[in-house]
């Protein structure tokens, strides 16, 4: 009996160990330069599809992404369905593997973003677009099969250039637009090129700073600030793979020197609340390792990968492609709750710490009480609030169980249901 025990102890957590496993994604965000597209200066020979379609299989053989958000896909060679269907059938669907659909074929320019994503795992439920007057920003809505969650994915890939700050803002806050008649943006993220230099730009401050709080948008490695030209941020910047075009037009040159590329998340994602939850340091320009600045991905020597993935990397894109994960599943690490311009998320359940994280479109005072379940008050703080703060008490000493955490402050009235347990 102990023995036929064993066996089915060991049988049952491989299970668990495989459905947890299974419950974890990746993204893959990656703007692939003019794929298929052939206007004067990327022609066949500098930026030949066929050869970047192997590139690009490299790329994904290393990475092993779920879900593969690309932008700069021709559209006019002889049209977007062909070259999706070229990426599918020579980048993805390659050596035995068959896992990989993609969504349906949207765009209205000879540059379109596209979605493939791995069928055994995810099912696409809908799909549609927000127009704008420079291109589509693409919505898709998986539902992971396994889970039952679903995640919603935009493309976006924004105009580029300094001079174009303002229409970029205008594309996104068409897309908030959208968002807000949704009434939230639970379990959401947004991908691609954003050619944006700094964090104050309008259209990255429409994504994270909304005038409707529910819908906003957060960096998932919190790294704000003028990324362009700073060394200081060279660990995220993810254009250009190259110091020089080397003789091919085609491809921007000048080094690694700007964060075009980006994965921001809802806070649902951010914190947990929904079934869908970030994991935590998986965010990574691929191959980049922060001694790129203002030189190519392969000078000086990269050793964050294989040199042929570098290479694939070098020779694909002016871009670096960006991953995140994700883990799927009832993970309950948070309660959020909402108000008019105020947003609380309390971490549960609470061992030594009680973690708070409190945002506010104004700045304002909040005080935090925590009840027993008989109401009475076991922990009592203030805390001023500017924008964004996250507060951390120490509880070590509250016996476990189940405690009540108030949040008060003007206008504001909400309560948290937390569990504390060593």
């Amino acid at each position: 009996m102990r023995s036929r025990f064993g066996i089915l102890l060991v049988v049952a957590i491989l299970v668990f160990l495989q459905g947890f496993s299974q419950g974890r994604i990746k993204v893959m965000s990656y703007n692939l330069l003019n794929f298929n597209n052939y206007p004067n200066y990327c022609t066949t020979e500098n930026n030949s599809h066929v050869a970047k379609a192997g590139y690009l299989a490299t790329i994904v053989a290393n990475q092993q992404p779920d879900i593969l958000c690309c932008c700069e896909v021709g559209g006019r060679n002889p049209s977007l369905a062909y070259s999706i269907s070229y990426i599918l059938g020579n980048s993805l669907n390659v050596n035995g593997v068959t896992r990989w659909k993609a969504a349906n074929a949207s765009g209205n320019t000879y540059l379109n973003n596209a979605l493939f994503y791995d069928q055994t795992k995810f099912l696409l439920v809908a799909q549609t677009k927000v127009d704008t007057d420079i291109r589509e920003i693409n919505i898709y809505k998986l539902k992971h099969k396994q889970q039952g969650d679903t995640l919603k994915v935009a493309i976006v890939h924004l105009k580029a250039g300094t001079e174009y700050a303002a229409d970029r803002g205008t594309e996104i806050q068409q897309l908030m637009n959208y968002l807000t008649t949704q009434g939230n943006n639970d379990n959401f993220i947004v991908c691609g090129d954003f050619n944006v230099y700094r964090a104050s730009e309008p259209a990255f401050q429409n994504l994270v700073n909304p005038s409707y709080l529910p819908i906003a948008f957060y960096d998932p490695v919190n790294e704000m600030g003028e990324w362009n030209n700073n060394w200081n941020f060279s660990e995220y910047h993810t254009q250009s793979t190259r110091s020089g075009d080397g003789g091919n037009d085609c491809f921007s040159g000048g080094g690694m020197d700007d964060r075009f590329d980006f994965i921001l998340m809802s806070s649902s994602i951010i914190n947990g609340t929904k079934g869908i939850t970030y994991c935590e340091d998986s965010y990574w320009a691929v191959g980049q390792d922060g001694n790129r600045f203002n030189a190519s991905i392969s000078s000086p020597t990269n050793s964050t990968l294989p040199s042929n993935v570098i290479d694939a990397l070098y020779n694909m894109s002016d871009h670096l492609p960006v991953v995140a994960e994700l883990a799927f599943g009832d993970v309950g690490y948070a309660s959020e709750s909402t108000e008019a311009g105020f947003q609380s998320v309390v971490q549960n359940p609470v061992n030594d710490e009680l973690i708070v994280r409190l945002r506010t479109e104004k700045p304002r005072e909040v005080d935090v009480n925590v009840y027993s379940l008989l109401g009475r008050v076991v922990l009592s703080f203030a805390v001023q609030v500017a924008d964004d703060e996250v507060v951390v008490r120490d509880v070590s000493d509250l016996p476990n169980g189940v405690y009540i955490v108030g949040i008060k402050s003007e206008g504001v009235s909400v309560s948290h249901r937390v569990v504390k347990h060593e």
